[in-house]
């Protein structure tokens, strides 16, 4: 499955919003939401959720939909256009092929609103009754929870692994498919599943000997370790539940890891884990295809660990359409040039979204202060400060005043210090390295010229 548009109507900071993820009939592996805060990034991601975890799973994830609509006065309007993929199951007649599906629910608020041709008191989301031959085939065959294929898994800001120390059942039963977008609408839950699944296998190892089991565990332990910092290892299950990590020379169970670590073992963990449950029978689960919702992709990441952290996950994870909100230029960039980066802005009382260009080869500078970020300086407001006072001092030559000769020594020594401010590029950058190559060629030039 993968989505191509979405479209939102009277819902919060949207009055009428259409996305593509599409180009040439063909998704964008990675798509980026930029923008400011409030600028309705997180939004759409959520919108995203509700519309893919199915009409019944929105009621559970969002039973009153309080304070989504923008008009209290008229229903809001969420939808949504996803194809099939041949993996996913469910025959249209006599053949099974690739097949688009459009469709949407409306929303009510605190106001009496009539939808369907029933009156809604209370907020509540409602099917669109346009779409509901659609919406009945997809129950029936996408939204089932036992249904396998139609993968699709929402994450939000608020990633973490559980702070529980008490040892872990082993036990792994199969969820319902409105909780793989739980973290999207309940900040309070834990991703506990990579814990859980661990110590699950291990005991299953221990028991029965079982090979599948042995797989999976060896699977996930695989893909974890390509995801940590090279330092970071995955070690053993200890007899009593508790899963330790090898850091540098040290032994470390979960609970004592840094944020970072535990943001991104919690999202890849339980990623890997809903992929093995949606395609049982596959033999390499992490090459299956699907959609993944993440807010807020940089937070608790080391600058390191965010210029990298898009190609890993699409590496690991080839085939899946991610869907990534995130405040750092560093996660834009690192997504690659066949990615979609899209910002959110708000002005004049709504949101709007407008694709922006390709910004994979720029430096972080350069991107800050590009459309994508809208930065007009990558320096501190003081720094401007001082910069703009130096040049004003400095046009004026002769014609300063002993006063302003006093202020110009210290921008002097704070001028020689900082420098190359406004200066060279960093040699390291792209630009630097173009520069480089220039200079090498323009002094071969000049060397043929002499020696003819």
């Amino acid at each position: 499955m993968w989505v191509e548009a979405l479209s939102i109507e009277n819902i919060r900071c949207f009055q009428s919003q259409s996305i593509r993820f599409a180009d040439s009939g063909r998704p964008y592996p990675w798509v980026t939401f930029l923008g400011e805060n409030g600028g309705g990034k997180s939004t759409a991601l959520q919108t995203l959720g509700l519309l893919l975890a199915g009409p019944e799973g929105a009621q559970k994830l969002l039973p009153r939909p309080q304070g989504w609509l923008r008009d209290e006065n008229v229903a809001g309007k969420i939808g949504v256009r996803i194809h099939q993929d041949e993996i996913d199951p469910g025959k249209h007649g006599t053949e099974k092929v690739k097949r688009a599906f459009t469709y949407s629910y409306n929303l009510t608020g605190s106001r009496s609103l009539t939808v369907n041709n029933k009156l809604y008191t209370e907020p509540s989301i409602v099917p669109a009754a346009a779409g509901r031959k659609t919406l009945s085939w997809l129950r029936e065959n996408a939204f089932a929870s036992q249904n396998t294929g139609w993968f699709a898994v929402g994450y939000g800001a608020f990633r973490r692994l559980t702070r529980s120390t008490q040892i872990i059942v082993p036990s792994l039963e199969s969820q319902a498919r409105f909780t793989n977008f739980a973290t999207q609408f309940d900040e309070s839950e834990p991703l506990s599943v990579f814990e859980r699944w661990m110590v699950y296998l291990d005991y299953r190892i221990s028991k029965d000997q079982d090979k599948k089991s042995q797989k999976q565990k060896q699977m996930g332990i695989a893909a974890v370790n390509r995801i940590l910092p090279e330092d970071a290892k995955f070690d053993s299950v200890t007899s009593e539940g508790r899963i330790l990590f090898q850091i540098g020379d040290q032994k470390v169970p979960t609970i004592s890891l840094s944020d970072g670590y535990r943001s991104i073992l919690a999202l890849a963990g339980d990623l890997i884990w809903r992929l093995i449950l949606g395609f049982p029978d596959s033999s390499d689960p992490l090459l299956e295809r699907g959609v993944a919702l993440i807010d807020e992709l940089d937070i608790h990441l080391h600058p390191k660990w965010q210029r990298q952290v898009a190609m890993v996950l699409r590496k690991i994870f080839p085939n899946l359409q991610f869907f990534v909100a995130t405040h750092s230029p560093l996660v834009a960039a690192g997504a690659g040039d066949d990615a979609l980066t899209l910002r959110f802005d708000f002005r004049n009382g709504q949101s709007t979204v407008e694709r922006v260009k390709n910004i994979a080869a720029m430096s972080v500078d350069r991107i800050l202060k590009s459309e994508a970020f809208g930065l007009l300086s990558t320096y501190s407001p003081q720094t401007d400060e001082k910069i703009l006072r130096y040049d004003e001092l400095q046009r004026k030559g002769r014609k300063r005043t002993p006063e302003e000769n006093d202020e110009l020594r210290p921008l002097l020594r704070f001028m020689d210090e900082a420098r190359p401010i406004g200066g060279q590029p960093d040699p390291q950058s792209l630009e630097g390295r173009i520069d480089q190559f220039l200079e090498e060629k323009l002094r071969d030039q000049s060397c043929q010229t002499a020696e003819t």
